[in-house]
């Protein structure tokens, strides 16, 4: 089983560069390998247990076998049955669980380390399982990752070349380049990180059975942004009613048109400016609600489980103070803005939800979003007042908090 507190070692630049310097010369520009990043690291993950992970229903995992009898790079998606492992060949194929940080919090430890970047890039840690020669085929994303080697060895390489082919095998479920012109080659060990921005094609091949986690960015696309900001004005901030026909004197009777098959600049106009108005009656904070929203909407296969029954208010602050901390649950997702308006709201998102408290609770909403752990010292300041109080009482029944075995 993992440790219940795998201690990470804290991140370590290469000589020479910081945090600062790391996103001034590096981020989303070039590849950075950086040797020993995270020193002494030891994986407190085995393998039989990243097994078990993707034998369950919650949990989306899959393989990837270079060889198989269907042909080369086939994908098995899972969950898997346990006696599917067993069936494997020895080499050539690769285990690939995603969200590992959500089902197992204390893997989501891990991305402390990273928080020089906001809280609302990072996206989740994937681990993946190697047998010897295994990988996922040449292949390029569309984010930035941090490629850990968790255990044993990784030979990557990686094309950095502006013009590297793009062009994907045919007929494959799983997108692998047709074509892999590297120019640089690392062999990576415990410790190591490998920083690739979006677009660099690269190649990760297990030498003997070995284990990477690969911290990912979140990157959503602007058609996804518009497409889902859009749907929410067409919604809520769109006129009622329906099209009808001007007249010139502003009454009821239409004008006979000129040419009947012509959709007039007026018509144009017209509906351009009732589409558009809805766009312009949503507000900065509307648009911050629908944003932070958005981006704390769980998938499905990680939804909350909250407690049943729930908890009053009482036996929740009683709880916390009786164990000095409450643990974040690994799907728990939060943020928080501030309102536009100088005397507005703080806005807590929480998987999918908006909660509006006072602005002078900002400092406990932020303690709340950024703490894996909620310590009772911490937030005592806070909970003699009721808002604060109510807050954490909702987000306790909404499952974000983990309910101690004995007093479930």
């Amino acid at each position: 089983m993992i440790n219940d507190s795998p201690a990470f070692p804290a991140l370590r630049f290469p000589s020479g560069l910081d945090a600062e310097g790391f996103l001034a010369r590096y981020w989303q520009r070039r590849p950075l390998l950086m040797r020993q990043a995270l020193p002494g690291f030891e994986n407190p993950l085995p393998a039989d247990e990243l097994a078990g992970l993707a034998c369950e229903s919650d949990v989306e995992a899959r393989i990837v076998l270079e060889r198989s009898e269907q042909g080369p790079w086939q994908l098995l998606h899972g969950p898997f049955a346990p006696e599917r492992f067993a069936a494997l060949p020895a080499t050539h194929w690769t285990l690939l669980v995603q969200d590992v940080d959500k089902h197992i919090p204390e893997i989501g430890a891990l991305l402390e380390r990273f928080r020089f970047l906001p809280n609302w890039r990072l996206d989740d840690i994937m681990v993946s399982y190697a047998e010897d020669q295994g990988s996922v085929g040449p292949h390029v994303d569309d984010y930035d990752v941090f490629l850990i080697q968790a255990e044993g060895r990784r030979r990557w390489r990686i094309a950095t070349r502006a013009d590297a082919p793009l062009e994907l095998l045919p007929d494959l479920e799983i997108k692998i380049l047709e074509r892999f012109e590297p120019d640089h080659e690392w062999l990576l060990e415990p410790g190591d990180i490998l920083y690739l921005p979006p677009g660099v094609p690269h190649w990760g091949v297990a030498e003997g059975a070995c284990q990477t986690w690969s911290v990912g960015l979140r990157s959503p696309s602007w058609g996804e942004l518009a497409d889902d900001w859009l749907a929410e004005v067409a919604e809520r901030f769109t006129p009622a009613g329906r099209w009808r026909d001007p007249s010139p004197d502003g009454g009821s009777v239409a004008v006979t048109p000129d040419d009947p098959a012509e959709l007039t600049a007026a018509t144009i106009a017209s509906m351009r400016t009732q589409i558009e108005s809805g766009i312009a009656a949503a507000g900065c904070d509307d648009f911050a609600v629908w944003l932070g929203k958005w981006m704390t909407e769980p998938k499905l296969n990680l939804e909350l489980a909250p407690p049943e029954p729930s908890w009053p208010v009482s036996a929740v602050i009683a709880l916390l103070e009786s164990r000095g901390a409450l643990q974040r649950d690994g799907r728990s997702l939060l943020l928080f803005a501030r309102s536009s308006e100088p005397v507005g709201p703080v806005l807590l998102f929480a998987n999918g939800e908006d909660h509006r408290l006072p602005a002078e609770l900002a400092p406990f909403v932020s303690l709340l979003a950024n703490g894996r752990e909620l310590e009772a010292g911490r937030v005592r300041p806070w909970l003699d007042q009721e808002p604060a109080q109510a807050l954490l009482a909702t987000l306790f029944n909404a499952g974000h908090y983990r309910v101690p075995d004995e007093s479930a």
